[in-house]
C-alpha cells in the first residue's frame, strides 16, 4: 500500500510545483472590435520564445508564465500590424493584465509558426517533432521512433495513442494508406527517411469540415526527407538461426513517395514470434478513411478456439510460421480525382502449449479440473481495398470506398481433460464486403451538409467437432463425439443526412437524420453422435433464428461557446421496429421509441489548464446472442442462452477530467474519475458442474463501476528523457446466480501503478526502464482472493561507435499468489548490429531468451474460484542477420 501512496503523492504534487502568474488581456482593433485567434508570444530579452497563446472568440487571452522578470510580448494577427510591448512580472503578481489594440495592415502575413527550437514546434493545432532529434540511431522501423516521442505510446497490438486518445490514421506526406490498419505501415516502414512526425490535433477526416466541426480526433503525418522523395528506395533483411536450427526472419520494403504518386510495398516471413501486421480489423469494420455510418454494426463469430493471450511479449510465447505481403498505391486520375488501391495477404501457423489447473468452490459445489492443451492454428487473411476522392469543386467533394476481405482459420487442439485425451477442431471462415459513399458540400465557409450511404454483408460460418464426449451426465446418451455447425450471416444498409451550421460566436448546430437496416440469421446444428452415422439433436440446443432491425433516427446537437467555456448538448431520437423469429418460427415484432441524451462541457482555465465533464444516458439493443432462446455451444463443455425476446439495456455514464500541459507537450498531468450505472443489465443464471456449464441470461437492476485515472508525462529537455507516471484504480459490481443460489453480488477491485523512464541521450549510452504493479481483489459470497502481480524491465543501449550498436533487454515478472518457486521469472535478450558503408549494409546478431526459460505460469481469480495456467515458451535461439538498403 505504501507504493500506492507514494505514487499518488508524486503525481498530485506535480500540480502545485507549477506555480504560475496569469498574464491576461484583450486584443481589439482600432475600430474597437475584439479580435479572435490572435497569437500572443512571450519572449525573454534574448528573443527566445518562452510561452504563447491565442485569443478566444471574445478577444481575451490568458497565458501561464512560470518565470519572473522582464519579458517581450509580440501580438500578431493576419491583416494587422505586429505590436511589440515590454512587461515586467514580479513575485507578488499572481495576475498581470495588459490589453492590446492592433492597426490594420495592407501586407499579407505568413502562417504563424511558434517554436522554441528543435526538436518541437507548434503550427496552430499541429505539433511537429524533428525525427532526427528523437532518434538514437538504433531505430529500425517507424514504430521504434514513435516510442521515443513525448506523449506517444505504442501498445502491444500496434495501436498508437497520443496522450490518452487513439489516433485515427498514420499518413505519409498527407496521404493515408491504411486508415485504422496503420500498424502494417508503422511496423514495417523504415524510420530513416523520416524528416518530421506531425501530431494533427482536432483532426477532421473530411477536409471540407475544417473550421466547421468540433473534432477531438488525432492523426499522425510522417513527412519524408527531400532526398527520398520521388525515388524508389527500400531494404531487404535476411536472418537465420546460427546455434538453433530452422529459425528465420526475412523482410523487405519497396516504396516511392512522390508529390502525386505514392507506393508502399512490404513483405515478411518469420518463425521467431514476431508480429509485423498488428490488429487490422478496425480497418474493415470501423474505417476512418471517410465520415460514414454503421460503426459498431459488424458481425461477430460465435465460437473461439485459441491458445494465445498471455501478459508476455509475443516473441516469447508465439510459435509461428508467418508470411505476409501488402501493396498499396495512391495516384491521381485527373487533377480532381485521386484513387487509392490496396491489398494484403497473410498466412500464419501458430502453435501454443498450455497446462492449467482450475479450482471451483461455490456453495455446496466444489471440484478441480486439470487440462493439458496443444493448439495448432492455420490462419489466412486478405483484403482488397479501393478508395476514390473526387473534388467536384472547392466546396463539393464525393468519396467512394469499397473493401472485400476474406479469412479462414483452421484451429486444432489436442486436449487432455482430467486424463481423457481428445481432439477438437474449429474451422472459421469470414467473408466481408463493404461499399460506402459520402457527398459533402460547404457554403459560406461555416456551413456544411453531408449525405452518407453504406452497405455491407458479413458471413461467418463455423464448423466445430470433438472426437469424444466431456459433458458428464448432461445428456443421457452414450455419446462418442460432438459436432456443431454454425451459419452466421449479417447484412446492413443505411443512409444519413448530416447538417452542420457554425454560428457567429463559434456556436455549432448539428442535425442528422437517417435510416439503418440490419438483418441477421443464426443457424446452429448441435449433434451428439452415438455412432459414426447416427446422431441426436437435442431440442433446446439448436438455433434457427432471425433478427431484423429498422432504425429511423434523428440526432441533434448544439454547442455553446462562452469566453473560455464550451457546453455541448446532444439528443439522439430513435424509433425502432424489431422483428425476432425464434427457433420455433414464432415471429414477434416490436416498436420501440427512445431518446439517448448526453452533455459534455469543457473549460479552458487558461492556455495550459483544462477541466472537462461528460454525462450520458443510453439505451442499447441486445445482440442476436442475447436475444437467442436456446443454448448455444461456446466451448467443449459450456453453453449460453439469451433472454428469448427483444429488450434493451439501460446505462448512464459520467466522467470528470482535469489536465495541465505545456503548450509544446513537454509536460502533461491529467486526473480523471469515471462512473457508470447499469440500470437494466444482463446477469447469468448458471448450472455449474465439473464437466459442464449452462448459463441463461436474465435482466437485473444494478451493476455500478467506478474508476480513477492519473497520469503525468514529462519531457526532460536537459536530460533528453521522457518520464511517465500512471495510477489507475477501479471498482465494479456484477450479479449472478449459480446452481440455484440467490442472486450473488460480486465485487472487483483493482489498483495499477507504473513508472517508465526513456532516455534519448546524444551519447553512447541510453536506457529505458519501467515497472508496473497491479493489485486485484475479487470478493463473492463465501469467497475472497487478493493478488499482486508485477512487471519490471530495463533495456540498455550502448553505441560503441557509428558502426557498432549493442542492446540488452531484461524483464522480470512477479505473480504473488503462486508458489514461491514459481513467482519470479527473468528474461534476457541481447542484440548487436554492425554497419558497413555508412548504413547501406548491416550485419546483426540476436540472442533471444538467453536464460532459456522453458515455461511461464500465471494466476487468475474469478467469482467462482481460481486457476493457474502454464505456457511453453520459445527456447533460446541465436539469429544472424544481414540487411541491405537501396
Amino acid at each position: 500500500m505504501g507504493r500506492i501512496i507514494f505514487i499518488i503523492l508524486t503525481l498530485l504534487t506535480t500540480v502545485p510545483l507549477l506555480a504560475q502568474t496569469e498574464f491576461k488581456g484583450t486584443v481589439s482593433s482600432m475600430e474597437n472590435e475584439v479580435l479572435p485567434n490572435v497569437s500572443v508570444i512571450v519572449k525573454n530579452t534574448e528573443d527566445k520564445i518562452l510561452h504563447f497563446g491565442f485569443t478566444k472568440p471574445n478577444g481575451e487571452f490568458s497565458i501561464a508564465v512560470n518565470d519572473l522578470g522582464t519579458f517581450v510580448v509580440e501580438v500578431n494577427s493576419l491583416g494587422y500590424v505586429k505590436q511589440i510591448a515590454q512587461i515586467t512580472i514580479k513575485a507578488e503578481d499572481k495576475k498581470f493584465t495588459k490589453n492590446f489594440v492592433l492597426e490594420q495592415s495592407t501586407e499579407i502575413l505568413e502562417d504563424m509558426v511558434i517554436e522554441i527550437d528543435n526538436p518541437i514546434k507548434l503550427r496552430g493545432d499541429t505539433l511537429v517533432y524533428d525525427a532526427k532529434a528523437f532518434s538514437t540511431g538504433r531505430e529500425v522501423v517507424v514504430e521504434d521512433l514513435l516510442k521515443n516521442i513525448p506523449g506517444i505510446t505504442v501498445e502491444k497490438d500496434g495501436k498508437i495513442k497520443f496522450e490518452d486518445r487513439e489516433i485515427e490514421k498514420v499518413m505519409v506526406d498527407g496521404d493515408d494508406f491504411f486508415n485504422r490498419g496503420y500498424s502494417i505501415l508503422t511496423k514495417n516502414m523504415p524510420s530513416k527517411p523520416l524528416d518530421k512526425v506531425e501530431v494533427l490535433r482536432h483532426y477532421s477526416n473530411n477536409k471540407l469540415l475544417k473550421g466547421v466541426e468540433n473534432s477531438d480526433a488525432v492523426a499522425l503525418n510522417l513527412t519524408i526527407q527531400d532526398e527520398y522523395k520521388s525515388i524508389w528506395f527500400g531494404d531487404l533483411s535476411l536472418g537465420y538461426g546460427i546455434v538453433t536450427e530452422n529459425r528465420y526472419q526475412i523482410s523487405g520494403n519497396l516504396m516511392n513517395f512522390g508529390k502525386k504518386y505514392k507506393t508502399f510495398f512490404t513483405f515478411g516471413l518469420n518463425n521467431i514470434g514476431y508480429d509485423n501486421v498488428g490488429n487490422i480489423d478496425d480497418m474493415f469494420y470501423n474505417s476512418s478513411d471517410m465520415m460514414s455510418i454503421g460503426y459498431g454494426q459488424q458481425n461477430r463469430q460465435q465460437m473461439y478456439l485459441s491458445g494465445g493471450g498471455t501478459v508476455l511479449k509475443d516473441h516469447r510465447t508465439r510459435f509461428n510460421n508467418a508470411e505476409m505481403l501488402s501493396l498499396n498505391t495512391i495516384f491521381p486520375i485527373n487533377p480532381k480525382m485521386k484513387l487509392k488501391l490496396g491489398g494484403f495477404l497473410g498466412y500464419d501457423e501458430l502453435d501454443a502449449f498450455r497446462n492449467s489447473a482450475s479450482f471451483t468452490q461455490v456453495g455446496e459445489t466444489s471440484f478441480e479440473n486439470i487440462e493439458a492443451e496443444k493448439f495448432k492454428s492455420k490462419l489466412q487473411k486478405g483484403y482488397l481495398n479501393a478508395f476514390l476522392t473526387y473534388d467536384i469543386s472547392k466546396t463539393k467533394m464525393l468519396q467512394i470506398g469499397s473493401l472485400f476481405s476474406f479469412g479462414n482459420a483452421n484451429n486444432k487442439n489436442d486436449l487432455t481433460f482430467n486424463g481423457v485425451s481428445t481432439l477438437e477442431r474449429l474451422e472459421t471462415k469470414n467473408m466481408f464486403f463493404d461499399a460506402k459513399a459520402t457527398f459533402t458540400t460547404k457554403w459560406k465557409d461555416k456551413n456544411a451538409a453531408l449525405v452518407k450511404a453504406r452497405f455491407f454483408t458479413n458471413k461467418i460460418p463455423q464448423f466445430y467437432n470433438i472426437n469424444d464426449y466431456l459433458m458428464g451426465d448432461l445428456f443421457p446418451y452414450d455419446v462418442q463425439s460432438v459436432r456443431n455447425d454454425i451459419q452466421n450471416n449479417k447484412t446492413y444498409g443505411g443512409i444519413e443526412t448530416d447538417l452542420k451550421f457554425k454560428q457567429k460566436k463559434d456556436d455549432l448546430i448539428e442535425v442528422k437524420v437517417g435510416y439503418e437496416f440490419s438483418n441477421q440469421d443464426l443457424n446452429t446444428q448441435f449433434k451428439l453422435f452415438t455412432s459414426d452415422t447416427q446422431f441426436i439433436e437435442p431440442t433446446d440446443f439448436q438455433a434457427n433464428i432471425n433478427f431484423q432491425m429498422h432504425d429511423f433516427y434523428a440526432k441533434s446537437g448544439y454547442t455553446w461557446k462562452w469566453k473560455k467555456a464550451q457546453i455541448t448538448a446532444n439528443a439522439d431520437v430513435h424509433q425502432l421496429f424489431n422483428t425476432f423469429s425464434n427457433s420455433l418460427h414464432e415471429q414477434t415484432t416490436k416498436g420501440v421509441f427512445f431518446v439517448n441524451p448526453n452533455v459534455n462541457a469543457k473549460w479552458d482555465i487558461n492556455a495550459t489548464n483544462m477541466l472537462s465533464g461528460y454525462y450520458s444516458y443510453n439505451f442499447s439493443n441486445l445482440d442476436i446472442q442475447q436475444v437467442n432462446d436456446t443454448y448455444l455451444l461456446q466451448s467443449s463443455r459450456s453453453f449460453s442462452k439469451g433472454v428469448g425476446e427483444f429488450n434493451q439495456l439501460e446505462n448512464s455514464n459520467a466522467s470528470l477530467n482535469y489536465s495541465i500541459r505545456h503548450y509544446l507537450n513537454r509536460f502533461r498531468f491529467s486526473f480523471g474519475i469515471t462512473y457508470s450505472k447499469q440500470n437494466d443489465a444482463l446477469a447469468y443464471r448458471t448450472s455449474l458442474e465439473q464437466n459442464s456449464s449452462l448459463s441463461e441470461s436474465f435482466f437485473i437492476k444494478g451493476g455500478d463501476n467506478y474508476g480513477l485515472n492519473t497520469e503525468a508525462n514529462f519531457y526532460l529537455r536537459k536530460l533528453k528523457s521522457n518520464l511517465n507516471l500512471k495510477f489507475n484504480a477501479s471498482k465494479g459490481f456484477s450479479f449472478n446466480a449459480i446452481n440455484g443460489s440467490d442472486l450473488r453480488k460480486n465485487v472487483y477491485e483493482s489498483l495499477r501503478y507504473n513508472l517508465a523512464w526513456r532516455t534519448n541521450f546524444k551519447t553512447a549510452f541510453n536506457f529505458h526502464l519501467g515497472t508496473e504493479w497491479t493489485e486485484s481483489k475479487v470478493q463473492s459470497p463465501g469467497f475472497e482472493n487478493t493478488n499482486l502481480n508485477g512487471f519490471s524491465f530495463l533495456d540498455l543501449f550502448y553505441k560503441l561507435n557509428d558502426r557498432l550498436d549493442v542492446k540488452a533487454v531484461t524483464e522480470h515478472y512477479y505473480f504473488g499468489n503462486l508458489e514461491k518457486n514459481q513467482r519470479d521469472y527473468f528474461f534476457l535478450d541481447i542484440e548487436a548490429t554492425y554497419k558497413l558503408k555508412g548504413d547501406k549494409y548491416t550485419i546483426g546478431l540476436k540472442a533471444n531468451n538467453v536464460f532459456n526459460t522453458e515455461k511461464f505460469t500465471t494466476f487468475n481469480a474469478s467469482d467462482v474460484g481460481y486457476s493457474t495456467t502454464s505456457y511453453r515458451l520459445l527456447p533460446r535461439y541465436v539469429l544472424g542477420s544481414f540487411k541491405f538498403r537501396f
